[in-house]
């Protein structure tokens, strides 16, 4: 039996190693991701309090402890720049609000029960008027503080009202400073979903050439549902690579690259919905009754297997080429990709040749291996475009940056070239 697997029992054994390790490897890649980002954020917190609260020591006639000023920069610190901003706008706005209400409140009524409760009252509507949303408890919790701050006074308010902006405005710089930028952790993953793609694909030939296509086939199709989930994953992942850079004046290039792994994922979301189509029709076709469990015969098998194998190893060039992309080295998956694509176009015609010539179009087994046929181009022209787009756009980079260093001749050298004095 011909072997489609290049390395033979070596791939076979880096294959079985990969399946015991997978219902593991995800959950510590995740552990693994998400504990740097909030180890630096829990340092950055830390950091930003204490200097808000440090400035905050610095104005004069300061007295009580300034504890608003980090309690602010606490609360206006967030992940991205753009959540930084916004944060900081809600926090002046809600805590000037709950100053005014509170020194209003005090100063005509004085601090009792009742008075509470119309600070809160009132910080509630205000809140609702001017569209806080989710920070409008910050409002009656300002108010609140400015009793228990014991800063009922005008300088008392004026006081609390500095803090406040000092906290934001230390956030806001920390902000500016650290913002920390996802896009290298958002194309890791891109590239570790298209691993996980053509793993998929590298099992399911492994089964044709097998002849276990019939036993495998149900589990395929729950592994590409899956996949499907998992996209979903990735995208909330780019979402916060893509929310790391508006704003952010640390991510000046960042941008594109951004863009660009959005439409890698957007490939990747139509490719993986194609296997599910894929995976469905051979689990069809294996329930047919004269096929015995076995969706094809051994010639079919060992041409699908070899079909399979080349997108397998296209989908995970992909992946490749697409988080290259973030960090400039692309150049080299382009070969790889189109040598994997036209290797699976070949195998494809091949096995579009191995239906019996007696079978008929109207019949489940020539529409099913039409199905077959549909789903293997369908991926490989998503691939081919995709990788073609990618390539204009990178020749495009190069060309923009190759204008940025051409030296520019002065206006005085182009009127004398223009009269004919400088050759």
């Amino acid at each position: 039996m011909t072997n489609v697997f290049r390395s033979g029992p070596a791939r076979r054994v880096s294959s079985a190693i990969r399946d015991a390790t997978r219902p593991i490897h995800k959950p510590l890649q995740l552990v693994t991701n998400n504990a740097q980002p909030t180890a630096l954020y829990v340092i950055r917190l830390t950091l930003t309090a204490m200097a808000a609260y440090t400035i905050a020591t610095l104005l004069p006639g300061q007295v009580a402890k300034p504890l608003l000023a980090p309690l602010t920069a606490l609360l206006v610190l967030q992940f991205s720049m753009i959540e930084t901003i916004r944060a900081a706008g809600r926090r002046i706005a809600s805590v000037v609000a709950g100053v005014l209400i509170a020194v209003l409140l005090s100063m005509t009524l004085g601090f009792n029960v009742w008075t509470l409760g119309a600070a809160i009252a009132a910080a509630l509507v205000f809140g609702h008027l001017i569209r806080l949303g989710d920070a409008i408890l910050e409002v009656p919790i300002s108010a609140m503080l400015i009793f228990a701050l014991g800063a009922q006074t005008e300088a008392g308010a004026i006081d609390r009202v500095f803090e406040t902006i000092i906290g934001a405005a230390t956030g806001l710089i920390s902000g500016l400073i650290a913002s920390p930028i996802h896009v290298r952790p958002a194309a890791a993953e891109v590239d570790d979903l298209a691993r996980r793609m053509g793993g998929l694909l590298e099992r399911m030939a492994k089964g044709l050439e097998e002849g276990e296509e019939g036993r495998r086939a149900e589990a395929w199709v729950k592994e590409s549902r899956v996949l499907s989930r998992e996209i979903q994953d990735v995208d909330q992942s780019l979402d916060r690579a893509e929310e790391s850079v508006r704003l952010n004046p640390r991510a000046q290039g960042q941008v594109q690259k951004a863009v660009s792994l959005r439409n890698g994922l957007e490939t990747l979301e139509h490719i993986v919905l194609t296997m599910r189509g894929l995976t469905r029709s051979l689990a069809d076709r294996a329930v047919q009754p004269h096929l015995q469990g076995a969706a094809y015969e051994h010639e079919e098998r060992q041409r699908l297997a070899a079909t399979l194998c080349e997108l397998s190893q296209g989908i995970q060039c992909y992946g490749r080429l697409v988080s290259a992309d973030v960090s400039g080295d692309a150049d080299e998956y382009d070969d790889s990709l189109e040598r994997h694509l036209r290797q699976g176009r070949a195998q494809r015609d091949r096995f579009a040749e191995v239906l019996r010539p007696e079978v008929g179009v109207q019949t489940a087994e020539w529409r099913l291996h039409a199905e077959m046929l549909v789903h293997l181009d369908r991926i490989m022209d998503l691939l081919q475009s995709e990788s073609r787009v990618r390539a204009r756009e990178r020749n495009q980079r190069r060309r923009r940056t190759r204008r940025q260093f051409v030296p520019t001749p002065s206006l005085r050298t182009r009127a004398f070239r223009r009269r004919g004095r400088v050759s």
